[in-house]
């Protein structure tokens, strides 16, 4: 049984219409993916509070009740974005069961529906996938409650639409590769909603600031080698508002939901296309910069796929790979290993399960690492950082006999200022930030420099940044 960890959570009215009039809270619960696990328990035990007025027939006719309804709807959207990673006990999942089931027979009795009963249900699972999803958006409701139904059905058939229309540039047909979109199918990754156009970063100069931010470069052409929902074809859209972008992933769940926030940022220089990696070869195209960030620790073979996006580079492109680090991902490893001994399967029961036993073991330094991850505060977040069916780690010394092989200059790891400055208090002088050997006594001093991943950029030809 996967009980909510923390006990539960007692609230008067007085308590949820405080909670209902915070703002920062409501557009925190619609629009992004909360993080940290004290806020996680809370959130799922004031889950369990909506079940249980949901249940039990609450009225919502005092403006009261609407103001709290209007936070319920708010924490469905939450449960939708984290693809619903919160715990839930079998005396839970039974009494959301019921209340899925009552709003089947009340569509299909034509009776009234309560927002309330609306926000349960899509709290537990998306709006989308009930048979009765289009007629619910026939009906009229208050914003709150409309506000969930666009996200929760117009925006899935929207995407539905666009996947059927995407075309495929390759086959698909390597096992893992096929493995691995079955997997992103299921659980699109990265989560986001609103992407923080004020974060946008620059190329890396080698000092950890942004280069070239608002130079533009007309008709260059760039390819995004594994897309996967768009966060990233939307910041070089953003930086490069001239370029000719094609943007490629194996899934095409994940294309689609890229698209439709392109399309609603009026972002037309996207090209959105299924491909493998490993088939790009026959494609005939060069470009003049490739960003192939966090996907090739992926692939079946990520040197061979490497080497396939480097023979589309144009003479003096730029390249920009991301890696994990051996080092970086013990914690990960470590974690793996136990859900392979215990047996756990990428379903969303087992995902919830195993993240339980970490955050309720989330004192012990060994977990420190994940539950300070963005990613595992998603479903998809954790399954790709902790259930990914191909995962492949490297050192810096590999990634530089790589760059020696092909006769690629290294052009700097993109950092933050504070890590850079450590490492120039140890190794002055500008011809330091891109020496590979003086990066891997760093990092073996400071194992989680790269936590995220070895994010650099390099130039074919000896080219420098722009």
């Amino acid at each position: 049984m996967n009980m909510p960890v923390g006990g539960e959570t007692r609230l008067t009215d007085d308590d949820l219409v405080a909670l209902a009039n915070d703002f920062f809270l409501l557009g925190a619960l619609q629009t992004t993916v909360i993080r940290g696990a004290t806020l996680e328990i809370f959130l799922t035990n004031l889950r369990s509070v909506l079940l249980h007025r949901a249940s039990a027939g609450r009225s919502e006719s005092s403006q009261i009740d609407d103001a709290v309804v209007g936070l319920f709807c708010a924490l469905a959207q939450q449960c939708f974005l984290n693809e619903y990673v919160y715990a839930q006990s079998d005396a839970e999942t039974r009494q959301a069961d019921r209340l899925r089931q009552s709003l089947l027979e009340r569509v299909s009795a034509g009776d009234e529906i309560s927002p309330l009963l609306l926000a349960a249900v899509a709290a537990y699972c998306p709006l989308h996938s009930l048979p009765a999803a289009t007629s619910l958006l026939r009906r009229e409701w208050p914003q709150f409650a409309a506000d969930l139904l666009q996200q929760q059905v117009r925006d899935p058939l929207e995407e539905a639409e666009d996947r059927r229309n995407i075309p495929a540039l390759t086959p698909v047909d390597d096992d893992v590769s096929l493995r691995v979109l079955q997997q992103y199918d299921e659980n699109p990754y990265p989560r986001w909603s609103i992407h923080p156009l004020a974060f946008l970063r620059g190329e890396p100069n080698g000092k950890g600031e942004a280069a070239g931010r608002n130079e533009r470069r007309p008709r260059e052409e760039i390819l995004i080698a594994g897309c996967g929902t768009g966060e990233h074809s939307f910041d070089i859209a953003q930086k490069y508002p001239d370029a000719r972008i094609l943007a490629i992933d194996l899934s095409r769940t994940a294309l689609a939901y890229a698209q439709r926030k392109s399309r609603e940022q009026g972002l037309r220089n996207i090209e959105y296309a299924q491909a493998d990696i490993l088939k790009l070869a026959t494609i005939g195209r060069a470009f003049d910069r490739i960003e192939s960030v966090g996907v090739l620790h992926h692939l079946a073979d990520p040197v061979a796929g490497w080497r396939i996006l480097l023979s589309l580079l144009a003479p003096n492109g730029i390249m920009r790979v991301g890696l994990y680090s051996e080092a970086a991902r013990r914690s990960i490893v470590e974690a793996r290993a136990i859900i392979a001994e215990r047996g756990y399967r990428a379903t969303a029961a087992d995902i919830r399960a195993f993240r339980q036993t970490i955050i309720r073991a989330r004192d012990d330094p060994r977990w420190d690492t994940i539950i300070k991850t963005v990613d595992f505060y998603s479903m998809s977040g954790c399954r790709d950082m902790l259930f990914n069916v191909m995962e492949h780690r490297f050192t810096i010394p590999e990634i530089a006999a790589f760059l020696g092989e092909h006769g690629l200059s290294f052009l700097g790891f993109e950092l933050d200022a504070e890590i850079i400055g450590t490492f120039q208090e140890q190794y002055p002088g500008d011809t330091a930030l891109t020496s590979l050997d003086h990066w891997t006594d760093f990092e073996a001093a400071h194992p989680q420099t790269f936590r995220n991943m070895y994010q650099f950029s390099v130039g074919k030809n000896g080219q420098s940044p722009r």
